[in-house]
């Protein structure tokens, strides 16, 4: 099973993780998925109580006369939109707090599937790669796949043409920089100085450069990792001579995600259209990208579900090989 640039695939130096330690992992990982989906789902709720109670509060309201000169004071009403905008803004960091443990989970359960099936071993570094809140330093990122020799010789040299321009004054001479740095994060790494000045190009430690480097386009575009296509890894498990049953669960649980990415990339192909005005019909495709939004909305959830299907099928994929 070969998966062309996919960080799915890695053959890193370090010590092999235990099949012991793997599922220790992934049961940890399900555990966490499911406790920060369910926290979402009941911040969700409370936003929605608090919006039905500002209503009705306002309705009560509508109908109470106040003395001139008709200033509200009104402590209760004050706390009620307070409490109403926490539970917003906690619903909203839920939401993205689910969204970066299911990707993690996924990678996980991915890697580890994919691994067994081509006869790899997995790494704690690997494993670890897309944790939410762990910085990893020089020596751990070493252990994980190396960004492209091309892409880290473009960011050193998109660098050193902003660097060269920055004391110019570029709106006089027609020229503007071309977001060395910006290209340098998109694939994992920072711009660190040394002693004598210079900018070097260093791997970035922190989650959000790790996911990228991972990732690439996927997560920046679509919050997601780079999982095997449907299609490769169906034919991988049919190939190591997968029960029927866990093939079609795999199958499922996989192709429901690519349905919600889809959707998700239709939608905001749908937006960009309406917002450039390039489409007379903005009645009908607003309705259409609504009903792709709530599609797409389900992609964190689906992934969770993705990753369960691997995890729970993994057992039996490890029997294959030892038989």
């Amino acid at each position: 099973m070969r998966i062309e640039g996919s960080a799915v695939l890695t053959a890193t130096p370090g010590e092999a993780m235990s099949d012991e330690a793997i599922d220790h992992v992934l049961h940890a990982l399900t555990g966490a998925a499911d406790r920060i989906a369910a926290d979402y789902v009941a911040a969700v709720r409370l936003r929605q109580e608090l919006y039905e109670s500002d209503e009705r509060s306002a309705r009560l309201r509508a109908a109470e006369t106040w003395p001139p000169p008709g200033l509200r004071i009104d402590p209760l009403e004050s706390l009620g939109a307070r409490q109403t905008l926490l539970a917003e803004e906690t619903a909203e960091k839920l939401e993205d707090a689910v969204a970066v443990f299911a990707a993690w989970y996924a990678d996980v359960a991915a890697c580890a599937v994919v691994a067994q099936l081509v006869g790899a071993r997995l790494t704690p570094v690997r494993v670890a790669a897309a944790d939410p809140y762990t910085h990893m330093d020089e020596h751990q990122l070493a252990l994980l796949p190396a960004i492209p020799e091309a892409d880290r010789e473009l960011a050193e040299l998109a660098v050193w043409m902003d660097e060269s321009l920055a004391d110019v004054r570029l709106g006089d001479r027609g020229l503007t920089p071309v977001g060395g740095r910006d290209f340098a994060a998109e694939i994992g790494l920072t711009v660190r100085r040394t002693l004598d000045g210079r900018s070097v190009l260093v791997q970035d430690g922190w989650t959000e450069a790790r996911r990228r480097r991972l990732w690439g386009r996927m997560w920046l575009d679509h919050q997601m990792p780079l999982l095997p296509p449907t299609g490769e890894l169906v034919r991988a498990l049919n190939e190591a001579g997968a029960e029927p049953g866990t093939v079609e669960a795999i199958r499922e649980a996989s192709r429901a995600v690519d349905a919600a990415l889809g959707a998700k990339i239709r939608a905001h192909d749908l937006n960009t259209r309406m917002e450039e005005g390039l489409t007379d019909n903005i009645p009908a495709l607003d309705a259409e990208a609504v009903l792709l939004w709530r599609q797409a909305d389900e992609l964190p959830h689906l992934l969770i579900t993705y990753a369960r299907a691997l995890t729970d099928h993994l057992p039996r994929l490890r029997l294959l090989r030892r038989g």
